[in-house]
Formats: C-alpha cells, sequence, structure tokens
C-alpha cells in the first residue's frame, strides 16, 4: 500500500492535479473578485467622460441664452426707446422688434415678457404678438428675481405675468431666464427681461446621458429644486433625497456610493446657475455585466477543471505505463538476463525515444562484451609493435651521437653543430608522453629546425623574432610552428631569391588570448588557391566523414585540429597575402599558462 502511494505514478497525479487546479481555481477566485471592480472602474470612466460632456453641452446651452438676452444691448436704440414714453408709438415699435428678434434667436423661446421700471408697464410677446398694460410692480414670481442680474426660474407652467389680455398658456413647463435691463454704464435696473424657454433642448441634452430602462439622472440647481428628471412630475419639485447634493463634495467632479446605487456628479458653476447633474447608477445595473461575466467564467472554468483532471489523469497513466515496462526490464537484467527481449512501444515522444535508446544501449552493450577479447589481443599485438618500433629511431639517434664526436675528432665543429642539432630534433620528436608545451619550448625547437634551414640557404634567410615575454610559458600543442615554417620552404621561397625573411612574433591580447603570427616575404598565394584554403580551414579539420581534398592543405588543418583539440573549439588559423608580397599565418588560441621554464637542449 506505502509502494503504492510512494509510486512516480501516485506522485504524478497528485503534482499534475495541484498545479493544475490550484491555479485555475485561484484565478477563479481572483477573477470573482476583480471582475466586479474591473466593470466598476470601467463604468465609473465612461460615465465620468460621458458626464463631464453633458456638463459641458449644459454649460453652452445655457450660455446661448445668455447671449440671446444680450440682444438687448446689441440694438444701440433700445435702452433709448425704454426711456421714451409709451405715446411714441415709434420707440414702441423698435421695442417690439428688438423683442421679436430675440425671440427668434433661439426656437425654444415660447414668450418675451418685459417690465420697465421707468413707465411701469409690462409688455408680453407670445408667439409674435405683442401685448402691453401698465403694472405698479412686475409680476409676482418676476419680482423674486427683480434684483438679479441674471437668474432661472426652475420648470413652472408658462405664466400669463397677469395680462389680462394675454392668450391661455401653453400646455407643458417651461424654463423661465431673468435678465435685468440696465442703464450703462449705470448698475440702475429700467427694465426686467423675462425669456420663457421649452424645455426640448434640455431634455435632448440630458436623455442622452442615461439609460432611463436602468438609470436615473436628475438636474437640480443650489436649492436642490429639480431641473430635470426621468419623471416629468418631478420638475421644479425638490429632490426627495436632498443628502445626495450635500454628498456631492467641493470638486466640481466625481462620484461616491450610497447604499443601492452608485452616484456620478458633475457641477456647472455659471454665475445665473449653478446647477449640479446627479446620475444614479443601481448596483444591480452597475454589475450586471460583471455578474454575467462571472457566470460564464464560472461555467468555463468548471468545464476547464474536469477537463483538466481527465487529462491529467491520462497523461499521468501514458507516461508511467511504459516506464513501468522499463524498471521490469531493468530488473531482468540486474539478475543477469542480458539476452532479454526488450519489446519498443511504437512511439514518437520522449519515452518512444527512451525506449529505443535503451534497447540499442543494451545491444552495444552485449556486442563489446563479445567485442573484448578480441581487442584484448588487438591491443597487446600493438603494444609489441610499439615496442619494436622504438629501436630504430633510439638506433638512428646514438649512431647521430657518434658521427658528431667523430666530427669533432676530424676538427669540423660546425658538421658536429648540424648533427647535434638534428638529434635535438629527433629527440624531442620521440617525447611522446607531452602532448602540450610552453611556447619558449616550441619556440627552442623552431629554431632548431631553421637552423638547419639556414645551413642550406646560407646567407640568403634572415630570420627575426618578436616575442612578448609573457607569452612564452603559455601552453600550445606540440610541433604546431613547425609546419608553418616548413610551408615557407615548400612553396613560399623562390628560387634565386638573395633576401628571404621570416618574422615570428608573439603577445597575449587583454581578452587572454595567445596570437602568434608568422611571415614571410616569399611568393603571395593566388586569390582563387587563398579562397580554397580558407573553406577547407572552415571546414571541420577532424572531420572524417568525407575522404580528405587531395588538393587540401593537410599540414594547415592538422594544426588547427591539434589546436582544437588541445584548447577548445574558439581556437582559429588565418592565412592571407601581405603587400608587396609574402605570406601571413595567424594563431589564435585560448592561452593555457605554465609556470614551467622548459627548454630542449640545443647542445
Amino acid at each position: 500500500m506505502n509502494l503504492k502511494f510512494r509510486s512516480i505514478r501516485a506522485r504524478l497525479v497528485k503534482f499534475m492535479l495541484i498545479v493544475t487546479t490550484l491555479p485555475l481555481v485561484i484565478s477563479l477566485l481572483i477573477t470573482l473578485t476583480h471582475t466586479r471592480e474591473s466593470v466598476k472602474a470601467q463604468s465609473l470612466a465612461e460615465n465620468k467622460r460621458l458626464m463631464i460632456q453633458g456638463g459641458t453641452n449644459l454649460s453652452n446651452y445655457l450660455n446661448r441664452i445668455r447671449e440671446t438676452s444680450n440682444l438687448a444691448y446689441a440694438d444701440p436704440s433700445f435702452l433709448r426707446n425704454l426711456t421714451k414714453g409709451p405715446d411714441d408709438y415709434r420707440s414702441s415699435a423698435e421695442i417690439y422688434t428688438t423683442l421679436l428678434t430675440i425671440q427668434g434667436a433661439l426656437p425654444d423661446i415660447t414668450q418675451l415678457y418685459l417690465y420697465s421700471r421707468l413707465h411701469k408697464q409690462s409688455t408680453l410677446v407670445t408667439r409674435s404678438l405683442p401685448r402691453r398694460e401698465d403694472h405698479a410692480k412686475p409680476y409676482t414670481e418676476a419680482l423674486k428675481f427683480a434684483n438679479m442680474d441674471m437668474a432661472i426660474e426652475p420648470p413652472h407652467s408658462m405664466h400669463s405675468y397677469g395680462l389680462s389680455t394675454a392668450a391661455a398658456p401653453e400646455a407643458g413647463p417651461v424654463l423661465t431666464f431673468y435678465r435685468s435691463i440696465s442703464r450703462i454704464p449705470s448698475k440702475e435696473q429700467i427694465a426686467l427681461l423675462a425669456i420663457d424657454l421649452r424645455l426640448d433642448s434640455l431634455n435632448s441634452i440630458c436623455d442622452s446621458l442615461y439609460d432611463p430602462e436602468k438609470e436615473n439622472i436628475q438636474l437640480v440647481n443650489e436649492q436642490g429644486v429639480i431641473i430635470y428628471s426621468g419623471n416629468p412630475d418631478e420638475l421644479g419639485q425638490a429632490m426627495k433625497q436632498p443628502e445626495l447634493l450635500s454628498r456631492t463634495g467641493s470638486d466640481n467632479e466625481g462620484y461616491f456610493d450610497g447604499d443601492n446605487a452608485m452616484h456620478i456628479y458633475q457641477r456647472i458653476e455659471l454665475p445665473f446657475a449653478k446647477w449640479t447633474l446627479v446620475k444614479s447608477i443601481p448596483h444591480a445595473a452597475l454589475y450586471q455585466n460583471s455578474t454575467q461575466l462571472t457566470s460564464i467564467n464560472a461555467v468555463i472554468a468548471g468545464l476547464a477543471l474536469l477537463t483538466v483532471v481527465f487529462g491529467t489523469l491520462f497523461i499521468s497513466f501514458r507516461i508511467t505505463r511504459p516506464i513501468k515496462q522499463l524498471a521490469r526490464y531493468m530488473n531482468e537484467i540486474q539478475i543477469g538476463r542480458l539476452d532479454i527481449d526488450i519489446q519498443v512501444a511504437a512511439r514518437e515522444d520522449e519515452i518512444g525515444v527512451l525506449s529505443r535508446r535503451f534497447r540499442q544501449m543494451m545491444d552495444t552493450i552485449n556486442n563489446l562484451i563479445l567485442q573484448e577479447y578480441k581487442l584484448e589481443l588487438v591491443n597487446k599485438t600493438t603494444q609489441l609493435k610499439a615496442l619494436q618500433a622504438q629501436i630504430d629511431p633510439h638506433f638512428l639517434y646514438n649512431s647521430l651521437q657518434s658521427i658528431g664526436t667523430l666530427a669533432l675528432q676530424h676538427q669540423a665543429p660546425r658538421v658536429y653543430s648540424l648533427i647535434v642539432s638534428l638529434a635535438n630534433i629527433m629527440r624531442y620528436n620521440m617525447r611522446n608522453e607531452e602532448a602540450l608545451v610552453p611556447l619558449q619550448q616550441e619556440i627552442s625547437y623552431l629554431k632548431l629546425y631553421l637552423e638547419l634551414q639556414q645551413e642550406r640557404f646560407a646567407d640568403r634567410l634572415h630570420i627575426t623574432w618578436s616575442l612578448d615575454e609573457e607569452s612564452l610559458q603559455a601552453l600550445v600543442p606540440k610541433m604546431i610552428l613547425q609546419p608553418l615554417a616548413e610551408n615557407y620552404f615548400k612553396h613560399g621561397i623562390e628560387a634565386g631569391i638573395q633576401d628571404a625573411c621570416l618574422h615570428f612574433s608573439s603577445r597575449i591580447t587583454p581578452m587572454k588570448r595567445l596570437i602568434i603570427t608568422l611571415e614571410n616575404n616569399g611568393a603571395s598565394i593566388p586569390p582563387e588557391r587563398l579562397e580554397q584554403i580558407a573553406a577547407s580551414l572552415t571546414e571541420r579539420a577532424d572531420s572524417h566523414i568525407r575522404p580528405p581534398d587531395p588538393a587540401a592543405p593537410i599540414g594547415l588543418r592538422n594544426v588547427l585540429a591539434r589546436l582544437r583539440l588541445y584548447s577548445d573549439e574558439s581556437a582559429d588559423l588565418q592565412i592571407e597575402n601581405i603587400s608587396p608580397q609574402g605570406v601571413r599565418v595567424t594563431l589564435d588560441i585560448p592561452e593555457r599558462s605554465t609556470e614551467r621554464d622548459e627548454s630542449i637542449d640545443c647542445g
């Protein structure tokens, strides 16, 4: 029972269920928590923009009313005519003309009322028909606003303004704008102008700010009297919830959350109209979209959770079944049954690859066991031949030492020096136990080789050195410089040349790279051949996939292959022509320093 619950299958099932269901449940909870706030924030942002636009439109509309009333001042003869007596028919006609101009300036204007304080006379223009009567003082409702420069009376039934000859008022509420007419520059009021306006334009602006089926909106003045409401019966009445106006704060715009609704407000600050637009969005309407979205997410999450659970169980069993089969094969192999027939499942995933590789591994192991005895016999034969092959180089080295001694006896020191150099070269070649040597040791060997070449070319060969002291301790693969120098004597030096020059340099870069450069003044390489060499060097120098190209630079490829074998793949060999003639070979090797300061014996 314990093994069953501790198995990879059980742990994998538990792990996959946890890592799939837990994030999904957490995500669902976070969605449930934050969706409401996200939808609320989005709805608030949209409604605030809408309210700002509505406030702007209302301000523009009220300013148009004020500008219309300014037409009384635009007519230079209007104020003068007001001071003339009522018997002056010409002045009366001009006053009517100005009032008709004001009435036609806005389509919402239904009638105009003008009271002249100088002559105690009331004038009413309705449907472009003027009526005039004498009154001791302005109409009662107009008298409330008589001392104000400009004011607006909330929606009310249209007045007859106390004129007995006035026609029956039109049905429907109106809004009255009062304007004091003063004798400029004095502030003395000589007349009071009242403009009655239908609510069509005001209603049109406010209707576009809310959804009547879900929301409510009210436009109230600073006394809390309703200017506009979705319920026409509330027009001109006091607010039923005056606390809404008190909670708007001092800002011109904002919102606050009530018990059952979210309230968004926008103030209109004009000298004659300090109104507040309050939009109420019930919580049910505000969170309707979020509730629907949450319900949809819950259904999707439930379906996804069921899918994940069944998918997890299926994947877990599918993954662990072949693993358990491999475990049974391993148990058989452990008890010594190496020839067990391993059945490989026809799968293209990692488990199938693992099964096939395991079978291939067992086949390889069995083949290696069968070949082990043959390989041991071959190794012993190879060791014997290697011991026999060492006899000839040692015999030749000892013979050269004897010939050198004989040369000294016959007073031929130059011959002795050359024989000793050749012997040292052979001894350096026979030191097979060293794969990496300090650059100083490799330079010493190269000098022995060049000493023999100088004997061949005499004074025609000039060799110069520019070696950084720090670079001499860097480790390099053995026998990498001699093949590069040998190429010059095989291919670069021209017959009859008088000054054959070779220059060697080495340095350590700040990036810890060993740079070795060999330059000569021999024949330059033809461009086509140089491209072939460069292409050959870009291939893997140790590649055995294709047969070697007979025209390929075997020596250079061998040097590059050993550089990368004993350092890393970043080692590089570059060959290029130099002006006016000659060739430059550059080795770029990662620095591997040693504290040893060994050099071969140069005799």
